[in-house]
């Protein structure tokens, strides 16, 4: 993952657990698509995207998108998506701003790099190239519809494997259908310069004695849903879903500063650096998630919002809301959307850790597990073609605020802002045949 290299925005393999569950799921909530496409012997079925993302002087990400589907007789269907996507930029370290410059040690461990005073910590060293590839296979059996399906995702430093599977049934006049899924993955991480040892400090370059080797984990994602019809223009969808991951969860980039308690100053660290420490999470993660979504038609225009729940043994607990308006507008339509996010601090978050303190258990700095807040507004544009062809465009703005911990507002801390705030520019081209 770097040519240093560097350390994905969020590790692939939740997220491809996540999508792959999804890809079944979804392929089967929509399973009558897949036999009218076959009734009309409309066999191919493409759809595209191309997206930028762009932090404000962080991270960018470019990727491209294309999933295929094939559609046979008896409304047997085969899905594939391929995506590549790339990310440059710098990325925040967990590393706390001081008022002199910081010097670095990079993940390679054969360079240094230094922070301005008063700037939060970025390791310029980022960058990321990633391919993955999902396919399912979607198949009758008589009532029941089923996929199952495989999941691939390469980096420098992460290789993720996969399985899923999941069901689905219509009852009540196909008024109501049920679905579950299933899916399995097993991730291998092998970092550049190795895995930190837990709470390690950082070294000067050229010493490893700080760093393991290759590292594993598992997530198992369970999902089971309900589908019902509400009315001739209302649908609506209500899912639970269970996500266990155990095994190597650390980002093996993500620092934590060890300040004077009194001062605020960095703590002095081996070889003439400051005292950093490898952040250190727990071995096991599992996660509760209520998901509801409804989606009505008037008259042309369509109306979709969705509210998501989630609570985890890491204290962590998130509320989501999204909602979308298409205005269908001829043979274009105009959609404006709204999203919020909201989320508590893990229980073992820390801004840093003071100098002189008992080491704790587990430990991170990274906001991403902090507590914040985040807005997405945007409009996507959308053309309707000929031959059930469409393209569209979407652009949003994203913005995350975070609330800096109270437990390091010490000394000269309290001069630096430590929310960790993100502005963030996205742009998404696509066109679907």
């Amino acid at each position: 993952m770097r040519v240093q290299l560097s350390r994905r925005r969020k590790k692939p393999g939740s997220r491809y657990v996540a999508a792959s569950l999804a890809v079944a799921t979804c392929s089967l909530l929509n399973a009558s698509v897949g036999r009218s496409i076959a009734e009309e012997e409309k066999k191919w079925f493409f759809d595209t995207a191309v997206l930028y993302y762009d932090e404000q002087d962080r991270v960018s990400d470019v990727s491209a998108n294309i999933l295929v589907r094939r559609a046979f007789t008896k409304a047997r269907s085969l899905l594939a998506r391929l995506s590549y996507d790339t990310l440059t930029g710098a990325s925040a370290s967990g590393a706390v701003p001081a008022g002199t410059p910081q010097t670095f040690t990079s993940p390679s461990a054969r360079s240094t790099y230094t922070t301005p005073a008063g700037e939060i910590p970025l390791d310029p060293t980022f960058l990321d190239t990633r391919v993955g590839l999902t396919v399912n296979w979607h198949q009758p059996f008589g009532a029941t519809e089923a996929d199952f399906g495989a999941s691939f995702s390469t980096e420098y430093d992460y290789l993720h494997t996969g399985l899923n599977a999941g069901f689905s049934r219509d009852f009540n006049q196909h008024n109501t259908t049920l679905s579950g899924g299933f899916a399995f993955a097993s991730d291998i991480i092998d970092p550049v310069g190795g895995a930190p040892l837990p709470l390690a400090p950082m070294l000067p370059p050229g010493d490893t004695s700080n760093k393991g080797g290759t590292e594993s984990k598992t997530v198992t994602d369970l999902l089971f849903g309900v589908t019902q019809v509400l009315g001739p223009r209302t649908v609506a969808q209500f899912n639970y879903s269970y996500s266990y991951s155990s095994g190597y969860l650390t980002d093996p980039y993500k620092l934590v500063s060890v300040v004077d308690p009194v001062t605020g100053d960095p703590a002095p660290g081996p070889g003439g650096l400051n005292l950093y420490l490898f952040e250190d999470r727990p071995d096991s993660r599992g996660k509760h998630s209520l998901f509801a979504q409804v989606k009505r038609h008037l008259k042309r225009d369509i109306v979709d919002g969705s509210y998501r729940f989630m609570i985890d043994d890491w204290d962590v607990i998130s509320h989501t809301i999204d909602f979308r308006y298409r205005w269908q507008l001829g043979g274009y339509y105009i959609q404006p959307h709204v999203r919020f996010y909201t989320q508590s601090a893990a229980q073992f978050y820390r801004g840093a850790l003071f100098q002189g303190d008992s080491l704790p258990d587990h430990v991170s700095a990274d906001y991403r597990i902090g507590e914040f807040d985040a807005w997405t507004l945007g409009v996507k544009y959308g053309r309707l073609l000929d031959d059930d062809k469409e393209w569209g465009i979407r652009i949003e703005y994203y913005k995350q605020t975070g609330r800096s911990p109270p437990d390091i507002s010490v000394g000269s801390l309290r001069d630096f802002d430590l929310d960790y705030g993100i502005d963030a520019l996205i742009i998404q081209a696509g066109y679907t045949f």
